[in-house]
């Protein structure tokens, strides 16, 4: 049986001297994988149709048994060429090709998960990349797999929480916020959240697209607590590794280097 969708490059690796296996995410088919033969001999149509983080229009032979589909065909449609020149972008590209590919199940179908990356490749393809972003980005996901934390009312007694109240405290295990009544003599994973820390989140959990997070300047202090808050949810929500995730935010937060005068 032959399909056709659309479909953005995770990764690849080789499978001989002159063919590769391409993880993709589709809309229609969730994560798939596909064998592309003879795609690195000098002559081969494959030569320049896809690459990491393109969009590509891909027409392919299924082979449920296998569970490794036979490319036929496939043309870019989005090459995203700002990340060839921009490290940070193609840092970030990497953490969300690589956190989506760890948490899609194969052949499972999920539209929204496609559109958001689709999404978050075309912004830090076309605007500075920023720990700001990532973080916007995670939450979105934690959004579309059910999964977001609980920002806005207290998980026990589910009182809305006044903008700027102190002594909250975050339960990366349960989920969300504990007011300071309910977090009195509460134990279990309870982490001090700060009222501007609670208040960055929630604008990025209610915003739609990364215009929130592009706008937001944190401090030092405010980027370390929502990558450590935040680190833990996914972490615990996940069950996965993200060994990208460090790496990705530490190239966030370096600067240029200096140009060297003459």
């Amino acid at each position: 049986m032959i399909e056709k969708t659309h479909a953005i490059v995770l990764r690849y690796y080789p499978y001989s001297n002159t063919s590769r296996v391409v993880s993709w995410l589709t809309a229609e088919q969730g994560r798939i994988t596909t064998l592309i033969k003879g795609s690195q001999r000098p002559k081969s149509a494959f030569i320049g149709q896809y690459d990491l983080f393109y969009t590509c229009e891909l027409v392919y032979y299924t082979r449920p048994r296998s569970g490794v589909h036979i490319a036929r065909e496939c043309g870019p449609l989005k090459t995203r060429d700002g990340l060839r020149a921009n490290w940070k972008g193609c840092a970030a590209a990497s953490y969300m090709a690589d956190l989506i590919s760890r948490i899609s199940p194969p052949d499972a179908p999920h539209a929204e998960l496609f559109g958001l990356l689709e999404a978050g490749l075309d912004e830090v393809a076309s605007h500075p990349a920023s720990a700001e972003f990532l973080f916007w980005f995670e939450l979105r996901l934690l959004e579309q797999l059910g999964l977001a934390p609980r920002l806005q009312h207290c998980l026990a007694c589910k009182r809305p929480l006044a903008p700027g109240e102190r002594r909250s405290r975050f339960s990366y295990a349960r989920g969300g916020i504990l007011c300071p009544s309910c977090a009195r003599g509460a134990t279990d994973s309870l982490l001090p959240i700060a009222a501007d820390i609670l208040a960055i989140l929630t604008s990025w959990q209610r915003a739609q697209n990364p215009q929130a997070a592009r706008a937001t300047r944190c401090s030092t202090r405010q980027l370390a607590e929502i990558e450590n808050l935040l680190g833990l949810f996914l972490a615990y929500h996940l069950d996965t590794a993200l060994p990208g995730r460090p790496i990705a935010l530490d190239i966030m937060a370096r600067k240029p280097a200096a140009a060297n005068c003459a």
